[in-house]
């Protein structure tokens, strides 16, 4: 498993329960970046995101195979959900957040 830091929320559109989102964080020394849904339910949020496909060039780069490149994937999500981010940037809500 690839190492992951400094994962960020650079941009956030939020529209009732569901919010849009553009971030950056540090995979192995080597910046990402991706976007991703979030949608709040009952039992939490559901968050799903795409890395650019510049970054999976560079993920390539390094050797990271596909499977990695789920289990990155993977693992930012989960970040995310668990909150462990820096959120900066551009933030507009329209609708009720929660």
């Amino acid at each position: 498993m690839q190492g992951i830091e400094n994962v960020r929320i650079d941009s956030i559109q939020t529209e009732g329960k569901v919010s849009l989102f553009r971030g950056k964080a540090a995979v192995s020394g080597v910046e990402v970046e991706f976007g991703g849904i979030a949608v709040y339910t009952i039992g939490g949020p559901t968050v799903g995101i795409e890395l650019d496909e510049g970054s999976k060039v560079k993920l390539a780069a390094q050797g990271v195979s596909g499977k990695e490149l789920d289990e990155i994937i993977g693992e930012l999500q989960r970040l995310i959900v668990e909150g462990e981010l820096l959120v900066s940037g551009e933030k507009r809500v329209r609708g009720q957040p929660l």
